[in-house]
């Protein structure tokens, strides 16, 4: 379980910033939820507790956004003085049988339902009537608050390794910041100073080395074009062209599917891949599934994929992602051939080291006008087709309101123009998906849901072949050395 302290930035960095102000078009809110399953269910007043004490140690379930005036700044997390947990932790009752897919159909509507913009961006509701006396609780927040990889660790600092967490009395540290537009633009003149400062130095240590290092200057020009060669192709192919984008809206249909990840680790094991690579050859299966039924002749669809951009000693909250385009095989109806080909395009992103560009996209935009912002963003969500997002959780057991976490399901945004979102993280020996579609442009989830079985399967198929493969021929070799050694026969 980590223990290291999470930071909490009062001012929103760029890509927080960009999320934040994308959210005022419809298409482009970025919503993400977390569906959590408990073994039992907890009393109302245990959950009040546990909610009420997170809220304390996560500074921003207590904060709101404030924006600094003309834009000059990123905006800043100021305490909402006027907040009311029972506006953001709410109960709702399940239709019988009340199992998961029955409380996704009553939460898919408020999933899809943007926040009010003056309080603390996060909701939660508590499930009442689950399925076998298990509980239930489904959270929804902004993603400006934090990535998959922030939140991952954050849950890991606060959730307990046992049941019951030492009880801590709160405490609250009143946030004397002004909200005044005075106080607001000298902030964000004083945070500008530093900005530049910082830029400067780092410009000034890079030149320090070149001057140290001068044969090193060929290596990083060629490296940086490199990096601006591979970001600029994700700014310049096009989308490939999907049934899947012939009828959009803004409702949501939310589901789950399940992977054993002791079989997934086997798998990439005898297979030489990473796991993001063989989740990708699943995801890329059940595409090339679903198209098929439709007679839709599609070779290829590219996905949204989030990378990480966290160093493993880095502790602050906030976005520190990329979203990179990554061009699926789907016409490719042998799963290994698709592995192979997605290694290899896995690869040279991973080598050019494209992501690296995008902080500097995201400041550019939040500096435009929104008009502008908003037409180059959707230029560039609508050069992919679904969203893909695989974030590692812990393997031991976690508790949340003193109760066993049995599943957490993750739920990514749909942006600009796409109509799947492929979430999946992985706690204990399960990975745990969150499918969020819209309806409008996949009515049949279920045979989604089957497609990715399908795949799943198929892919387990492949390593286990794999494996057999190796020790077959290991037992002629052993057969052919024992005959080599009786020598001939009379």
């Amino acid at each position: 379980m980590k223990t290291e302290p999470m930071q909490w930035p009062s001012r929103m960095n760029p890509t927080d910033a960009l999320f934040w102000l994308m959210d005022k078009i419809p298409e482009m809110r970025s919503t993400i939820g977390a569906l959590v399953i408990l073994e039992r269910t907890p009393t109302r007043e245990r959950m009040q507790q546990e909610f009420e004490r997170l809220s304390y140690e996560l500074p921003r379930m207590r904060q709101r956004v404030v924006e600094v005036p003309f834009g000059l700044a990123p905006p800043e997390w100021i305490e909402d003085t006027q907040f009311d947990l029972d506006y953001h932790l709410r109960t709702v009752s399940i239709p019988e049988p009340g199992g998961a897919e029955d409380l996704l159909v009553e939460m898919s509507p408020l999933y899809a339902t943007a926040f009010d913009r003056d309080r603390p961006l996060w909701e939660a509701y508590v499930a009442e009537g689950f399925l076998g006396g298990r509980g239930a609780v489904f959270m929804k927040m902004h993603h400006c608050m934090l990535d998959g990889v922030g939140g991952t660790r954050l849950f890991e600092s606060l959730l307990g390794a046992r049941r019951e967490l030492a009880a801590a009395p709160p405490v609250h540290v009143i946030d004397a910041r002004s909200e005044s537009p005075a106080a607001l633009l000298w902030r964000a003149l004083l945070y500008n100073g530093e900005e530049f400062r910082d830029g400067a130095g780092d410009f000034a240590g890079s030149l320090w080395e070149t001057v140290r290092a001068p044969g090193q200057l060929l290596t990083s020009i060629r490296r940086a074009l490199k990096m601006m060669s591979g970001f600029g192709q994700e700014l310049t192919v096009a989308r490939a062209h999907s049934p899947l984008h012939q009828r959009r809206s803004l409702s949501r249909r939310l589901s789950t599917f399940e992977m054993s990840l002791s079989d997934l680790d086997a798998v990439r094991a005898r297979l030489a891949a990473t796991n993001n690579d063989t989740v990708l050859t699943i995801v890329c299966g059940a595409m090339h599934r679903w198209h098929t039924s439709r007679g839709a002749d599609v070779h290829e669809l590219r996905a949204l994929v989030p990378v990480s951009l966290r160093s493993s000693d880095e502790h602050s909250l906030g976005n520190r992602i990329a979203l990179l385009a990554v061009s699926l095989p789907i016409g490719e109806p042998n799963p290994l051939v698709r592995l192979r080909t997605i290694q290899e395009r896995m690869g040279r992103i991973k080598t050019d080291q494209r992501a690296r560009m995008y902080p500097f996209l995201a400041r550019l935009l939040t500096a435009l006008p929104l008009g502008v912002a908003e037409r180059l963003s959707r230029q560039q969500t609508s050069r992919t087709n679904f969203v893909c997002t695989n974030v590692p959780g812990p393997r031991q057991p976690c508790y949340f309101a003193g109760e066993l976490i049995e599943r957490i399901y993750p739920y990514a945004p749909l942006v600009g123009d796409h109509p799947v979102a492929i979430a999946l993280y992985s706690y204990r020996d399960t990975v745990n998906v969150g499918l969020d579609i819209d309806p409008m442009s996949m009515g049949d989830l279920p045979h989604f849901r089957d497609a990715m079985q399908e795949a799943y399967d198929e892919v387990l198929s492949v390593g286990r072949q794999a494996d057999r493969r190796p020790r077959a021929r290991r037992a002629r070799r052993a057969v052919h050395g024992d005959v080599a050694r009786a020598g001939p026969t009379s």
